[in-house]
């Protein structure tokens, strides 16, 4: 998924290097579904920027008001469809659909592949079994489901209504040659509404996701912490072949909080929330939270710019 488009406002409070830590997701992310962009390749850890002794830490920036925080919301979580062979189909069209050999799917990622996965008659659910990827511990399993509500083994293109994908990742990752990550994230998201002749996608979910990083940086030491999630609550997306379309209902509610410590320096704390409602229009509205300063935002759907009051 790509982030959406975003403008180049300014931070919207005195920016801190905790704020700073707002702008990327952590790092579990990218090995689990959700509306944040993430990524859990190494070179892509948060460290604090210019550490100098006796430097302010308020010379750095975080997330504008006009652009979504943790590396921007996920395409199809706006109805922007993808690339690859579901294109014209609507978004997440392809959820799920690694796990019955289609190598070729854009909206899986790595950690998606059909290997060494089986179905459970007791949990209804394919099981797959732990992998490893750069560091992290990954376990996942997906449930296939048809229109009547009964389980099956495998996606199917044609019958496929409802896939459940649950993730969890953990583990230790050593980036930028002296810092390391704890992290530690899951996700559990639903999509129906796959089977063929839907009119609309129906989304449901949650994640949660943390990282613990210590280091040095210019011989200086430092410690970081970030704790985000969202929840994704009844967002309805029509499907408009060839063309893409904007979810009509539901919402998608987002935090994260940062705590950035530099040794000799003031601990710095910055949290953000962002609430996505969708009415049907072909505006969004946004409501943003940061560190206590609440702005009232809209975002024209699908890939229009986030603009505040």
């Amino acid at each position: 998924m790509a982030a959406c488009a975003t403008d180049n406002a300014t931070s919207p409070v005195a920016s801190s290097r905790a704020a700073a830590a707002l702008v990327s997701a952590p790092l579990s992310f990218g090995a689990t579904n959700s509306s944040f962009v993430g990524n859990s390749a190494p070179t892509n850890a948060f460290v604090p920027t210019g550490i100098a002794a006796g430097e302010s830490p308020d010379a750095h920036g975080g997330p504008g008001w006009g652009e979504f925080m943790g590396g921007g919301i996920g395409e199809a979580f706006i109805g922007g469809l993808g690339f690859g062979p579901g294109i014209g189909k609507g978004p997440f069209e392809n959820f799920g659909r690694r796990e019955a050999g289609d190598s070729d799917s854009e909206e899986s990622d790595a950690f998606d592949h059909s290997d060494n996965c089986a179905f459970s008659s007791t949990t209804n659910r394919v099981e797959c079994a732990t992998i490893t990827h750069d560091g992290l511990t990954i376990n996942r399993s997906f449930s296939f489901v048809d229109a009547s509500g009964t389980a099956q083994p495998a996606f199917d293109t044609a019958k496929t209504n409802t896939v459940n994908i649950k993730k969890s990742v953990s583990g230790t990752i050593t980036h930028h040659e002296t810092v390391t990550s704890t992290v530690n994230g899951s996700s559990d998201l639903t999509v129906s509404g796959l089977a063929s002749g839907s009119t609309q996608r129906t989304v449901n979910g949650t994640s949660a996701g943390t990282d613990a990083t210590t280091g040095t940086q210019n011989g200086v030491a430092f410690t970081g912490s970030r704790l985000a999630g969202d929840t994704t609550t009844g967002l309805v997306i029509p499907i408009q072949s060839n063309h893409p379309t904007y979810p009509t209902a539901g919402t998608i509610i987002r935090s994260m909080t940062a705590t950035v410590t530099v040794s000799g320096q003031t601990p710095s704390t910055s949290s953000r929330r962002e609430v996505i409602t969708f009415d049907g229009s072909a505006t969004a509205t946004v409501v943003i939270t940061h560190d206590g300063v609440t702005k009232n935002c809209t975002k024209p759907l699908p890939h229009g710019r986030l603009t505040c009051a």
